[in-house]
């Protein structure tokens, strides 16, 4: 249900995975992104008889039918694609002058040289961008100034990803203005300015993403195919107990921790979080291996539908002996203060989404 009225400075925010769709429509209200409705389907890759985007008909309908029944007020959408869906790298450019950083097309032609080199598909074949990385010291130089080395992260889809999601949109009367990854989206809903080192855990129903964020920049992205799923699997085989009542087990755990006086979680919870946790130690590692040892994270920051668990940033801090806090999406939007409970609740499944609607905005 729209909880403003229409605009036509809107942007709807679309989330489309194999678990699910989420839309956030935010008003830019005086440079401020205002709330003005929010959807959500569940769309089991069963029901698409297979992976949403090679079933575009059944994909566009369902999110024409979730726009529909929250009455967004606009046609004007920004989605992200997966990290599974996208090719990653830093690479580096050694002795450039820094006019010659602000000439996009020769940077573009160096980096694409370099790119035919470890890109999966020919380079003809994949939409291809780029962001520099730490450029705080280049600014401080002269522009005839020679720089021994700058780094660039470099992101490519198959072209045909890209036009699938076009058609998607088409199909569903949205017209698709912008198409980012979704570890910059998360940037925008959860980190804003901040210049730390932060890691980033989208912890999904079917897999978990995992961004190192450097300044800003997700410089280094993984993927694993464990996610919230695999904690109710563990829990249902540990207990001798279905499915369905491990997923409410892992609803009431916050009550049972706090009537048992329990400081951690169940050992069968912990077992099925040693996949992630070892892929964290795995992505600090290399990122002190591949890009800077003289830095360390700072934070992690949790998000997605499985980081809900109770108790989960408490035993990740204590694992990996960091600041782990709970991401909230909605912490620079206006919104009612009615919706805080609601809200508050839904969070971090709606961080994508919110991130991608606030682009326009802030």
């Amino acid at each position: 249900m729209a909880i403003f009225g229409s605009s036509n400075e809107s942007y709807l925010g679309v989330d489309l995975s194999r678990d699910s769709i989420k839309i956030v429509e935010l008003k830019n209200d005086n440079n401020k992104p205002r709330l003005v409705t929010y959807g959500y389907t569940e769309v089991k890759t069963d029901d698409l008889g297979g992976h949403f985007i090679e079933n575009k008909n059944a994909t566009s309908a369902t999110l024409k039918e979730v726009c529909q029944r929250s009455k967004t007020t606009t046609t004007t959408a920004l989605a992200a694609l997966p990290i599974a869906n996208v090719f990653t790298s830093v690479i580096s450019l050694h002795d450039l002058t820094k006019k010659d950083l602000t000439n996009d097309e020769k940077i573009k032609s160096l980096l694409t040289v370099e790119a035919k080199k470890i890109l999966p598909l020919p380079i003809e074949q994949m939409l291809f961008d780029y962001s520099m990385v730490n450029n705080s010291d280049i600014d401080k130089k002269a522009e005839t100034d020679r720089i021994e080395s700058t780094k660039f992260l470099i992101t490519a889809t198959a072209n045909d990803i890209v036009k699938a999601y076009a058609d998607i949109f088409q199909q569903a009367g949205l017209k698709l203005t912008n198409l980012d990854i979704e570890p910059f989206a998360l940037v925008k809903s959860l980190i804003g300015n901040d210049k730390s080192l932060i890691m980033l855990l989208d912890i999904g129903e079917n897999m978990t993403s995992l961004s190192v964020i450097d300044d800003g920049i997700p410089i280094m992205n993984r993927t694993i195919l464990v996610g919230s799923k695999a904690v109710s699997k563990q829990i249902a085989d540990s207990l001798k107990i279905s499915f369905a009542e491990a997923e409410q087990y892992k609803i009431d755990l916050e009550v049972a921790l706090s009537q048992q006086n329990l400081p951690d979680l169940p050992q069968p919870v912990k077992t099925a979080l040693i996949p992630i946790i070892s892929e964290i130690k795995y992505l600090i590692k290399m990122y002190s291996e591949q890009v800077s040892n003289q830095k360390s994270i700072d934070k992690v920051i949790l998000t997605g539908g499985g980081a809900v668990l109770a108790l989960l940033p408490e035993y990740l801090s204590k694992t990996l002996d960091l600041r782990v806090y709970l991401g909230d999406p909605w912490a620079r939007i206006i919104y009612p203060q009615e919706l805080t409970g609601m809200l508050k609740q839904i969070g971090p499944r709606f961080s994508v989404a919110v991130g991608l609607a606030m682009r326009e905005i802030i």
